[in-house]
C-alpha cells in the first residue's frame, strides 16, 4: 500500500512538473506575437519577409511535432524533453543575438523545430500519469496552463518590449525555458520510463486508422481553423472600425479567462461522466455559434461575446480530444499520437489564418464572410468527428 502510495504521489509531481514544461512552451510562444514582426523589420526586414519569418516557427514546428512523436516512443519521454528545452532556449537567446533578417529566419527555424518536442512529450508524460476515469479532467488541468500563457504571455511582452526592449523579451523566455531545463531534470531523475501509470497498449494499427484518433484529428482541424481565422483577421475587422490595438487585445484575453475556467473547473470532467461524445459535439457546436456571432456582429460587442462563447467551446473540446488521444493510442504509442495532434493543431492554425487573408484579399472587405465561412468549416470537419466516434 505504501509503495502504491508512493507512485501515485511520484507520478502526480511528475505530471505537475509536465505541466510547467508546456506552461513555460506556450508563454514563449505568446511572448513572441507581439514582438517577432516589429524586431524582424527593424532589422531591415521587408513586411513579405517579416511574415517569412513569424510563418517559420509554424512551418518547422509542424513538422517537428510529427519526428518528436516517433522520437519520444522509441527514447523516452524525459530525454527528448530535454534536449527540447535546452535548444529551444539556446535558439530563443539567439533572437537577441540575430544582426540580418536572415539570421533572425534561422533562429525562428530552428525555435520552431525544437519546441516541437515539448508539447508531445509533456502530454504523454500527463496521459502516462493519469488512470482511467480522469483523462478528461487532467488534460483540462494541462490545457489550462495554455490559457494562463495565452493571458499573461503577450502583455509581458508588450511592457518589457516597450520599456527595455524587444531584446529583453527574448532573453526572458531563453531564461525561463533555462530554468525549466533544471527542475525538469531534477524532478525526473527517477521517471521509470516504459513503466507508465497507464499500462494499456495500442492496438495493432496504424494511429490513422484508429476511429476515435480520427474523430479527435477532425475535431483538432475544425477549433483550430476557427482559431486561426480570429488571430489573422479579427484585428485587422476591428482597427478598420477604429478600434483599438488595447481593447483588440482584450478580446484574447476574455477567451483565455474563459478556457482557463472551463478546463480549470469541474467542467472539465464532463467527458470523464457522461463519455466524449456530447462534451465534444456541445464544444464544437459552440465554437460554430461564436463564429458565427463574430461574423454576422463583425464588431466590437459582436467580438467579445463571440470569444467568451469560442472559450467555453474550446474548454469543452480541448480536455475531451486530449483524453481520446490518449486513451486511443495506448501508452506505446502516445508520443506519437500527441505529435500528429499537435501537428494537426499547427495545421488549423495556419489554415484558418492563411485562408482568413485570402479571402479578405480577394473579396475586398468581405467583413465577417471569413468567419462564417469557418463555421462551415467546423459544421463539416465536426459532422466526421461524430461519425468516427459514434462508430468506435
Amino acid at each position: 500500500m505504501a509503495s502504491d502510495a508512493t507512485h501515485t504521489t511520484s507520478a502526480r509531481h511528475v505530471m505537475w512538473v509536465a505541466r510547467l514544461v508546456v506552461l513555460v512552451a506556450f508563454l514563449d510562444l505568446f511572448m513572441q506575437f507581439p514582438t517577432v514582426s516589429p524586431f524582424a523589420e527593424g532589422l531591415g526586414a521587408s513586411a513579405a519577409f517579416a511574415g517569412i519569418i513569424v510563418g517559420a516557427y509554424s512551418f518547422t514546428n509542424m513538422f517537428g511535432n510529427l519526428g518528436a512523436g516517433f522520437v519520444i516512443d522509441r527514447f523516452g519521454r524525459r530525454v527528448p524533453v530535454l534536449i527540447g528545452l535546452g535548444i529551444t532556449s539556446i535558439a530563443v537567446a539567439t533572437y537577441a543575438m540575430a544582426q540580418s533578417p536572415d539570421q533572425l529566419l534561422i533562429s525562428r527555424a530552428l525555435h520552431g523545430l525544437a519546441a516541437a518536442m515539448l508539447a508531445p512529450g509533456a502530454f504523454a508524460i500527463v496521459g502516462d500519469s493519469t488512470r482511467s476515469g480522469s483523462r478528461a479532467h487532467s488534460m483540462g488541468l494541462t490545457g489550462a496552463t495554455i490559457a494562463i500563457a495565452a493571458l499573461i504571455g503577450p502583455p509581458i511582452a508588450g511592457i518589457l518590449k516597450d520599456s527595455v526592449g524587444a531584446e529583453s523579451v527574448f532573453l526572458l523566455a531563453s531564461g525561463s525555458l533555462a530554468v525549466t531545463y533544471v527542475v525538469f531534470w531534477a524532478a525526473t531523475r527517477n521517471l521509470q520510463e516504459g513503466k507508465p501509470v497507464d499500462t494499456v497498449v495500442s492496438q495493432d494499427r496504424s494511429i490513422l486508422t484508429i476511429n476515435p484518433m480520427l474523430g479527435a484529428y477532425a475535431t483538432a482541424l475544425a477549433f483550430t481553423i476557427g482559431l486561426g481565422a480570429l488571430v489573422a483577421y479579427m484585428p485587422i475587422m476591428l482597427e478598420a472600425q477604429g478600434v483599438s490595438s488595447a481593447r483588440v487585445g482584450s478580446t484574447f484575453g476574455i477567451f483565455a479567462i474563459i478556457a482557463l475556467i472551463a478546463m480549470g473547473s469541474p467542467i472539465s470532467r464532463l467527458s470523464d461522466r457522461k463519455g466524449r461524445l456530447g462534451p465534444l459535439m456541445g464544444g464544437l457546436a459552440l465554437i460554430a455559434v461564436s463564429l458565427a456571432v463574430v461574423g454576422l456582429l463583425a464588431d466590437y460587442t459582436g467580438v467579445a461575446l463571440g470569444m467568451a462563447t469560442f472559450g467555453l467551446g474550446y474548454g469543452l473540446v480541448f480536455p475531451t480530444t486530449a483524453a481520446i488521444v490518449s486513451e486511443s493510442s495506448g501508452a506505446d504509442r502516445r508520443g506519437l499520437a500527441f505529435g500528429v495532434f499537435y501537428a494537426v493543431y499547427s495545421l488549423g492554425v495556419v489554415i484558418g489564418s492563411v485562408g482568413s487573408g485570402v479571402i479578405a484579399e480577394t473579396l475586398q472587405d468581405p467583413i465577417g464572410l471569413p468567419f462564417l465561412i469557418s463555421v462551415g468549416a467546423v459544421v463539416v470537419l465536426g459532422i466526421f468527428a461524430w461519425f468516427w466516434i459514434r462508430n468506435s
